[in-house]
């Protein structure tokens, strides 16, 4: 805290004078020296000798010039690394201070209890808070101190390797013509020399895999660094480095398996650093040698078991899936170069055995479906990849999914034939979900967004897609589309319900299609039916007039999503209700709305859940599935729902319940026709 940091510019002008001093020296070198052997007055072989040797004192006279003033770079960029990082110490301190707490010279934080009436004063020792908050603040001042000395290691590589000589001209003991000016370079440098040991399966000392972590930890956003590490590994290294740690991490294991996924996570960052602008001459060559490295083949352990070997851009992948910030461009790119590795050789990434589940889903046997997973954390990118049809087409109905070989044990010996992964399309599940509904699948927080018209188009062109494969519908993408569904509540509720075909904002048999797929997953039934009750609710309340409409297409809906289920399950104990279908985790996916709204979303579910239960415990039939007792009270709970939120008008409430359950009558003989069930 009380270091004078000027004088490390002061050092630093010093060396930049050193550098002059030595180019005075270069010209008197050069005139007075160097030009004696290269005119005509001495020739023979002294004069070559001679030339020689003048030709490698005049290059270190300019390596000495590098040297310097590279040395004097380096300060600089200490300097000003110096002085924001005890900006930043000091106003942690000055923080802590203003949140009632003492700083030690050494950095120790405490309660100020000076500060402090005589009450707070007796309830510390009774009050946990207290300690938190002390322990609190000192996490965030020893983060601060911890950043300062994280610094000074990183300019200490810096110095240390700006004075070494690569060059064989003079043994590697002359100055150094190859030096930089950047301290993170020199940290990048170092850091590949312990990456290159590990992809080689060489020794690391701790000392060396603590240093590493720190210098991830402390460069993951620097350019520089990041291309540094990269060039020095180059594209193969890259995926023969990330095959290692994921050999160490998961199948050799041992005490060192949390460092390793430090290390591999950080080399994840800087690769997404790197890779930030796309439109740079390095990208560029990156991208090209990794067209080439991804599609080779390369022996790891975790494939080795299975007499396999994993394809380069399955590693890659396996790596990216560890990562953070990647730019949109990059993500698009390369899972277009992915794809047009697997048109060229459609069996590219089929691999012995499954990698799905806890034991083996680390590794992405898939790396296009990865990469959509990817890009489902960033709902712009997905929207923005899947916005094109071409990409909607090939990865909705052409691409084959079949990345697996199974195994099958014969007389003889086991042969093994193609077929589907055990998270099969959770990559697509997850980057559909993303781009039709603008959320992250992923976010754990998840609240609804404002569609764009991005989102409506791909979910209208997921729609025509699902629709067309019929039977051949994905089972892994039931519960995404449900989700889906849910989000555009409202436009699926309004579609649903309409009686002119023509004026529907969605196709009603494309519709009815993936509402009927969907209902053939429990889970996915739950999710669509019951968070639909959220967008017929609100419709109910949002109309303020004494028209029945509202009402009216509460029913309908209710009618088409029960064909769709008749259609798909028939007799509901072959769908396996044996509790409650559960829709918490769709929740996020729909709009917030007002608190009469919600509590008359939760009275028509809960009426809707006892009619589901009444089903189980009845053990209804195929034939009677569609009787009006059966959604008898979800569709009474509407018309009381209507009746709260309107007024009955003196009218008994038979009236709406009447009106309801014919509405409802109507919906699945309008479902039935959109099916092309009519008739047949």
């Amino acid at each position: 805290m009380t270091t004078d940091l000027s004088t490390l510019t002061t050092a630093a002008d010093r060396w930049d004078g050193m550098a002059g001093e030595f180019e005075k020296q270069e010209r008197a070198y050069r005139r007075d020296v160097h030009s004696i052997s290269m005119g005509n007055t001495w020739t023979g072989l002294s004069a070559d000798a001679a030339n020689n040797r003048f030709n490698i004192t005049l290059k270190e006279f300019q390596y000495a010039q590098t040297e310097a003033k590279s040395a004097a770079s380096l300060l600089r960029d200490a300097h000003a690394q110096f002085v924001e990082l005890r900006g930043k110490l000091k106003s942690a301190r000055q923080d802590a201070i203003d949140a009632g707490m003492k700083v030690s010279d050494q950095g120790v934080v405490s309660l100020d209890t000076e500060r402090m009436t005589e009450t707070e004063r007796s309830a510390i020792h009774h009050d946990p808070g207290y300690v938190e908050a002390v322990q609190s603040w000192q996490g965030h001042v020893n983060k601060a101190v911890r950043a300062v000395g994280e610094a000074d290691t990183g300019v200490q590589i810096a110095l240390e390797g700006v004075v070494i000589d690569s060059d064989v001209i003079v043994g590697g003991k002359g100055f150094n013509g190859q030096a930089m000016g950047d301290i993170e370079k020199y940290e990048a440098e170092k850091a590949d020399e312990t990456l290159t040991k590990l992809g080689k399966g060489e020794h690391v000392s701790d000392k060396e895999l603590a240093e590493l972590k720190r210098t991830f930890r402390d460069n993951r956003d620097d350019k520089a660094f990041s291309r540094t590490v990269l060039d020095g590994l180059g594209a193969s290294g890259t995926i023969k480095l990330t095959n290692e740690l994921n050999d160490l991490i998961h199948v050799r294991g041992g005490d060192r398996t949390a460092d390793y996924s430090v290390i591999e996570s950080g080399l994840a960052d800087t690769l997404a650093t790197a890779t930030k602008d796309t439109k740079s001459d390095w990208y560029k060559d990156w991208r090209a040698e990794m067209q080439k490295a991804g599609v080779e083949r390369h022996a790891t352990d975790a494939q080795g078991t299975r007499l396999d070997k994993a394809v380069g851009y399955q590693s890659l992948v396996t790596l990216m899936e560890k990562g953070h910030g990647y730019a949109p461009a990059v993500l698009e790119d390369l899972t277009d170069d992915m794809v047009k590795a697997e048109k060229k050789n459609p069996e590219i990434w089929q691999l012995k055995g499954e990698y799905s589940g806890k034991k083996s889903g680390w590794f992405a046997n898939d790396p296009v479906d990865g990469m959509l997973g990817i890009m489902s954390r960033d709902p712009g990118t997905a929207s923005d990849y899947l916005n094109s049809d071409d990409r909607m087409k090939y990865l909705m109905k052409d691409r084959d999914w079949n990345v697996t070989l199974h195994e099958h044990e014969g007389p003889k010996a086991s042969t093994y034939s193609p077929g589907l992964d055990g998270d099969d399309r959770a990559g697509l599940g997850a980057a559909l979900q993303a781009a039709t509904t603008g959320i992250d699948p992923s976010d754990e927080n998840v609240h609804y967004v404002e569609h764009t018209k991005q989102n409506n188009t791909i979910f209208k062109s997921s729609l025509k897609y699902l629709a067309d494969s019929g039977d051949g519908f994905p089972s892994s993408l039931r519960e995404p589309m449900a989700n889906i569904l849910v989000n555009h509540g409202d436009t699926v509720h309004a579609s649903m319900s309409e009686v002119d075909i023509s004026k529907s904002a969605l196709k009603q048999e494309e519709l009815f299609e993936v509402a009927k797929q969907v209902s053939k997953d429990k889970d996915a039934y739950g999710t669509l039916n019951g968070g639909l009750n959220q967008a017929m609710v609100s419709d109910l309340h949002q109309d303020h007039s004494k028209s029945t409409e509202s009402l009216v297409r509460a029913g309908r809906t209710v009618g088409f999503l029960e064909e769709a289920r008749i259609q798909a399950q028939g007799d509901p104990k072959t769908a396996e209700f044996g509790s409650k279908p559960l829709f918490d985790k769709a929740i996020g996916y729909i709009p917030v709305v007002s608190g009469d709204v919600q509590e008359g979303f939760d009275y028509v579910t809960d009426k809707w859940l006892a009619d589901e239960q009444k089903k189980i415990d009845d053990g209804v039939t195929k034939e009677n599935v569609a009787r009006y007792q059966d959604r008898n009270g979800q569709l009474t709970a509407f018309a009381e729902e209507w009746d709260r939120s309107h007024g009955s008008g003196g009218e008994p409430t038979y009236v709406r319940q009447d009106l309801v359950e014919k509405s409802a009558e109507a919906g699945i003989d309008h479902a039935r026709g959109v099916s092309g069930e009519v008739g047949k």
